[in-house]
Order: structure tokens, then C-alpha cells, then sequence
């Protein structure tokens, strides 16, 4: 058993070093960065309902000056919150950060209980394969990111074709 606690140990301070220095520390800033835009996609998405559920409450005064007004200015926050959150993507962005997150953590727990893909394999070869594992995910996350920022009809895209 110590044999497996030291291989455990020694994969695990592999691991870290990779992921902290090599990576600069991906799978935290894919964690923080998933709950930065988790809180930015509740607060837009309760402000939008604030702000319905406040029409809805200023009708009760429709013969006061003010009611049109307030009505119109909630109106157009409400439009505009909303196409804020359809641009900006935070609750794409967020599912995604979490779910590279979370898969980076599993493939270092995998790698260090030297369990699924690395049962059986030598210190050195189950290294490469984490190393391996970790940048498919990251370049996964990648890819999904720009596919879901290009419109087919976009200039940008238009000359990655091009080119």
C-alpha cells in the first residue's frame, strides 16, 4: 500500500504542477470564471422578471402621469437586458467553464487513483496520457466558445473561409 500512496503522491504533485504552471491555473480560472457568469446570468435573468413583474404593478396606477413613462423606461430595460443576455452568452459561457472544470478535475482524479484510461500504465506514459486528456478538454471548451460566437453571415467568418 505505500507503493500506491507514494504513486498517488507523486501523480498528484505532477498534476498540480502541470495544471498551475504549465496551464497557468485553467481549472481554477474555468471554475471562477463559471461563477462569475452564473451570477451574471441570474442577476440579468431576475432583474428582467423585476422588471416585467414591475409593469405589471404600475398598471395598478394607470391614471397617474408618471405610469406611461416608468412603464416605457421598463420596457426598454427589459429589452435591452435581454439582448444583453443574448449577446454576451453568460449562461452558455457558464455551463461550459463548468463543465471543462469539472471534467479536468475528474481527469486528474482518474490520473492520480491511476484508475480508467491510466489503470495499468507506467508513471511516465499515464502522465502524457493526463497531460494529453487535459488539452483535448481545454481545446474543447475552445472550439465550442468560437463556434457559438460566429453567425454564419459574419464577416468574421466569412474570411476564416476565405482564407
Amino acid at each position: 500500500m505505500p507503493d500506491t500512496e507514494q504513486l498517488k503522491g507523486n501523480r498528484l504533485e505532477k498534476a498540480q504542477h502541470y495544471l498551475d504552471n504549465d496551464l497557468h491555473n485553467q481549472r481554477s480560472w474555468y471554475s471562477a470564471r463559471s461563477s462569475s457568469y452564473k451570477f451574471r446570468t441570474q442577476v440579468l435573468a431576475f432583474s428582467i422578471i423585476a422588471a416585467g413583474s414591475a409593469t405589471t404593478f404600475a398598471q395598478l396606477f394607470k391614471d397617474s402621469p408618471w405610469v406611461p413613462i416608468i412603464t416605457a423606461a421598463l420596457g426598454a430595460y427589459i429589452a435591452l437586458a435581454e439582448g444583453w443576455q443574448r449577446i454576451s452568452r453568460y449562461g452558455e459561457t457558464w455551463l461550459t467553464y463548468r463543465m471543462a472544470a469539472e471534467k479536468i478535475k475528474r481527469e486528474q482524479r482518474l490520473y492520480i487513483n491511476a484508475a480508467g484510461a491510466y489503470r495499468g500504465l507506467n508513471d511516465e506514459d499515464a502522465f502524457v496520457h493526463f497531460v494529453e486528456g487535459v488539452e483535448s478538454i481545454v481545446a474543447e471548451e475552445q472550439q465550442i466558445y468560437w463556434q457559438s460566437r460566429h453567425l454564419p453571415n459574419s464577416a468574421v467568418h466569412i474570411a476564416s473561409i476565405q482564407s
